[in-house]
């Protein structure tokens, strides 16, 4: 969203959210002209919008692919544009097998940028049209590196000395922070200064997370509770929302969740780009890709089951050196495979110049498909 201005001068940007938290974050950041909830996927709803607003073009991130809103905008001519495209592969299966209905939609599809060879193929199984799919990479690898030497400011701001070792638990599922209360009770024993993060998935979770850890005897705070005496906390529980990415560089280790439990992990490469050491869990299933680079890379430490979570974390601390390479190679893994965002500008620029009537063209779903 902020790279949208200098490409296309003058042309106002209006960014739709799904989640009302979502959408008091993307107000706070200030990254469009207008933010409001998406319409609910019925077709007098996504008209109105339309009509309202009378996009030149639409851009959709990764799967937001509603049927009603695919025929309105094809009707109306408007391109479409898919960024950072994906099928996982829990859903692949499911869509394959609706592959007649869904071919005549995504054939509507102005261009598609996906992540990477094996999301083009499926896709393209599914019926996206050959000339609209382009490999365009990970939009995830072209945040910006933030800059490590900001983090003792980062430690004063959140309560925590520079000596005190902090492990960071982000976006965490159920079931995970009761394996992370019983690493971390045990690397109490032999790091009594270790102070720990937690960030659970989802934020309305907070005062559950909180009472895991403080029913244990630990001395627990929520983030928007934060106080002066923040630094006498044994753990804090992240509540609100848009801090995580920051909270990552006051960090000594990190676990990446939802990969102890079936939820497909969560992004690695947000640590990584403060070159903290990262360890995740077995179910990364959703950053297949991702997770191949680092351990291409040796770029990450990977567990096979929350057993191992204490001798994976205890390991990190007791060697400086360890921690060092580690968060080194993961931070070059985020840096070189950056170049994502221009591929899919240029692709956004590509649709705009399509005439209208080739605009939404769909092909007549077929057997084979």
């Amino acid at each position: 969203m902020r790279a949208l201005p200098a490409r296309f001068p003058g042309v106002p940007r209006l960014l739709t959210t799904t989640t009302v938290h979502g959408k008091e974050l993307a107000l706070r950041l200030g990254v469009a002209d207008v933010v409001r909830l998406a319409p609910i996927d019925r077709p007098g709803a996504v008209r109105r919008v339309i009509g309202r607003g009378r996009p030149r073009a639409v851009v959709l991130v990764e799967t937001e692919l509603w049927p009603h809103w695919l025929r309105a905008f094809a009707a109306e001519k408007i391109p479409v544009v898919v960024v950072n495209g994906r099928i996982s592969d829990g859903a692949f299966p499911l869509y394959y097998r609706l592959r007649r209905p869904l071919s005549s939609l995504l054939s509507t599809l102005t261009r598609v940028g996906v992540q990477s060879p094996t999301h083009a193929s499926r896709f393209l199984q599914l019926g996206a049209r050959p000339e609209a799919v382009a490999i365009t990479g990970n939009l995830k690898f072209d945040l910006p590196l933030p800059d490590p030497g900001r983090r003792p400011a980062l430690r004063k701001v959140y309560g925590f000395s520079d000596e005190d070792p902090v492990w960071v638990l982000g976006s965490t599922h159920p079931g995970e922070e009761a394996a992370a209360l019983e690493a971390f009770a045990e690397l109490r024993r032999e790091w009594p200064s270790l102070r720990l993060v937690a960030a659970p998935r989802h934020v309305e979770r907070a005062a559950e997370v909180r009472t895991i850890f403080s029913a244990r005897g630990f001395r627990t705070a929520l983030r928007s509770q934060l106080s002066s005496s923040a630094g006498l906390v044994d753990v804090l529980v992240l509540d609100t929302v848009g801090e995580l990415a920051e909270i990552y560089g006051l960090a000594t280790v990190v676990f990446v969740g939802g990969s102890l439990v079936r939820r497909g992990g969560q992004n690695p490469l947000e640590p990584a780009r403060w070159g903290v050491p990262v360890v995740f869990g077995p179910h990364m299933e959703n950053f297949r890709e991702i997770v191949s680079l680092f351990r291409e890379n040796r770029a990450a430490v990977e567990i096979k089951d929350p057993g191992g979570l204490a001798d994976a974390v205890a390991g990190l601390l007791r060697s400086a050196d360890r921690r060092a390479s580690l968060g080194q190679a993961a931070r070059a893994l985020a840096d070189s495979q950056r170049g994502a965002l221009e591929a899919n500008l240029n692709l956004l620029q590509e649709a705009l110049s399509i005439p209208p009537d080739q605009i939404g063209r769909s092909k007549r779903p077929c057997g084979g498909c």
